[in-house]
Parts: structure tokens; sequence; C-alpha cells
């Protein structure tokens, strides 16, 4: 269903302001409908600094233009051709205005007073570099209050399937320190993202890089905390679902260049079960390149990505490889069950003549037990007429 399908009418008016002291940036890529319940629910924040909203067009399919015809407001950022998620970041970043970023998915929808909370949080004496905010499911329960990394690279999402109240009782919204926040919804320091460059490219065209970007603002020196009052609904990869194959490659090549990178702080990180103070000491990052050993190029169309076309492919040939193996063992194990059905249908009728078998043995028993020893000798002794 198309966004003229569901909203013929609709259109969206976003607030703008000569000297926003905040710029959201949201991507726009796949998402007609969600994109502008996004933009609605960012026009609707009450209470918030002085904001602008762009939107960077990166390089979006028809729903997705067609919805952006609809709104007015925004400063719109133009590419031609998908520049993947930290790249499409860095166009809206590079055209904003505010001494604030915030780093906004087109399938998350905050609440009207989650910008004033993530300002009130990022003004606070702790000086945070990066502020998260509570991330919620559509049906309500916690996507994220936070996140921790682990020795693996793998990732805890705090809450994760609670409801509010539960994760409430389990001292998970209380604002502190973690290791990262989602960049579903990341405010971030202007000042201390160009400090640290941005995001990196060897990351493109996703996954890994909001991890990677909050790990070198810590480095720096300030902290990465949760805002637990700001809240956001998110439909986690609405995006990418279409992708399933894609997304797993991505995450297991730029999981291994995390790791690789930032192999002397995973080797602090806390167990999953750990203290909720309990977070990775950063230290600086080995400067290797990417698991692939290509430098990402700064060309970027289309899917997938140029930095990973080549990768990807040799993945998707081995994952077939693996498959066309797992198909050959599954119709040998096909083969064999069917023959260890037949030999079982023989032993079942083979137990069955022997049941019979063994039950009128039985009955033979018992009757020869019933008879008298008399009896027993008559019936052995030929018949006699008289």
């Amino acid at each position: 269903m198309t966004s003229t399908d569901t909203y013929p009418a609709r259109r969206v008016t976003v607030p703008s302001h000569p000297s926003p002291e905040v710029s959201m940036v949201v991507l726009a890529w796949r998402l007609g409908d969600e994109l502008l319940d996004c933009l609605d629910a960012l026009a609707a924040q009450r209470g918030a600094p002085p904001f602008e909203v762009v939107v960077v067009a990166n390089g979006v399919v028809p729903a997705a233009d067609e919805a952006l015809s609809r709104v007015d407001g925004v400063v719109l950022v133009e590419l031609d051709e998908n520049a993947g998620f930290g790249g499409g970041c860095a166009a809206g970043a590079a055209a904003a205005r505010g001494s604030a970023l915030v780093f906004v998915n087109d399938d998350a929808a905050a609440e009207p007073d989650w910008l004033a909370r993530l300002a009130a949080r990022a003004s606070a004496n702790d000086r945070p570099a990066a502020v998260g905010s509570l991330l919620l499911d559509v049906d309500g329960t916690v996507q994220e209050a936070g996140s921790r990394v682990l020795s693996t690279a793998g990732t805890v999402q705090f809450g994760r399937g609670l409801t509010v109240d539960d994760a409430r009782a389990a001292g998970l919204l209380v604002s502190r320190e973690v290791d990262y926040c989602s960049a579903a919804a990341l405010w971030v320091d202007r000042a201390a993202f160009d400090m640290v460059g941005g995001f990196d490219e060897r990351f493109a065209p996703a996954y890994f890089e909001d991890v990677d970007l909050q790990f070198r603002l810590r480095a720096a020196g300030r902290p990465v905390v949760i805002a637990p009052d700001a809240v956001v609904r998110h439909s986690s990869g609405a995006s990418t679902d279409a992708m399933p194959f894609y997304r797993e490659f991505l995450g297991l090549r730029n999981g291994a260049a995390f790791r690789a990178k930032w192999a002397d702080t995973l080797a602090s990180a806390p167990e999953a079960d750990a203290p909720l103070d309990d977070l990775c000491e950063v230290t600086s990052p080995s400067e290797q390149v990417g698991a692939s050993g290509d430098t990402p190029s700064a060309s970027t169309p289309g899917i997938p990505h140029d930095a990973v076309a080549a990768p990807y492919l040799r993945w998707l040939t081995e994952q077939l490889a693996q498959a066309r193996e797992m198909a050959a063992v599954v119709e040998a194990q096909r083969i064999e069950a069917a023959d260890l059905n037949e030999r079982f249908a023989e032993l079942q009728a083979r137990h069955h003549e022997l049941t019979q078998s063994n039950h009128a043995l039985f009955l033979h028993v018992q009757h020869l037990e019933a008879m008298t020893t008399l009896d027993r000798v008559r019936a052995r002794l030929p018949h006699r007429r008289d």
C-alpha cells in the first residue's frame, strides 16, 4: 500500500527557525507512511529548543519520494544514490546549522516532549557527548534502554522485551552512562561529532557505525548516556526487513571490522549479566581497515553498496554452496529415513507374528497346567473303542 492509498490528502508541515539550536537529521529511503508519521511527530515537539529538520533523500524509492512531496518546512538534501546510513547522516550533518545533531530513523515516532527531554539531559553538568532515547516497540514493550557491548562485539539491549513497568522495577529507567545507544534516535554534540570525524566509512553502508562513533566519543573523554524519559516508538528493521541475507552479511562483516578496530577495548568488556554500571574501558582504537581488507570508497551507489559488493557476492556464493551441501545431507537423511521406515515396518510385522505365536503358546501352556495328571495320561493313551 502506498502513501497515496493511506493518506489521500495528508500533508505534514514542519516548523522551521531562522537560527536553530538543534538539527534533527532523518534519512528517507524506502518508507512512505512511516516517514510521514516520523515527521509528524517531530513537527509536534513542544518545549524544545529552536530546531530544524533535515531530511536526506537517500536514493529514495517512489513511496518515499511521494511522501516527501507532501512535506513542507524541512531542509531537503537529495542524493541520487543511497549513501548508506553513515554517508547519509554525514550529508545531513553537512547541511545542518544547529550546535546539536539528533539522528532519527524514518521508522521512529517520538513523544511530544522527547526533544525537550533530550536537550535537558544534554545540558547536564556531566556534558555528555551523546544522549540516547528510550526505544519502545510498536506494542509498547521496551526495545532498548541503552546497550552494552560484549567481548565478542555482540550487544545487549537493556530491557528488551520487558514492559515499561518491569523495566522501571529493574532499575533500567534511570539516566546513566552506557556503552552506546541506538542511533535510531540519538542526540550528539555537534562539536564532539566533528572532532572525532563523524561516522567511520569502513562500516558503510550500515551496522556498527553508531557503536563505533560512541566509542570514539567516549575515548575522547566524554560520556554517552541514556535519557529514559525521552521516549520513541521504533519499528526496528522496517527499512531492511525485505533483505535478511544482506542484513546478516553486513552484521557479520562489520562486526568483524569492529572487533579488529576495538580489540583492546573489547578485552575489558563486561559479561552480559554484569551490573549496569560496568562498562567497556574504552581505549584508543587500532586503526585497521575493514574486515574485507578494502577501505570503502566514497562512491556508494545502489544495493549492494560499492564498499561491500564483491565480498557480499562471495559470501552469498559460500552460503549457496553450504545450502547445497546441506540439501545433499538432507536428501541422504531422507533416503536413510525411508530405508529405516521400511525396515521398521518389517520389524513391526515380525513382531506381530511373534506376538500371535507367543499368545498361542501361552494358551496351550495354560491348558496343560489346568489338566490333572490323570488327564495327561489319558491324553497320551491311544483311544479304545468299547
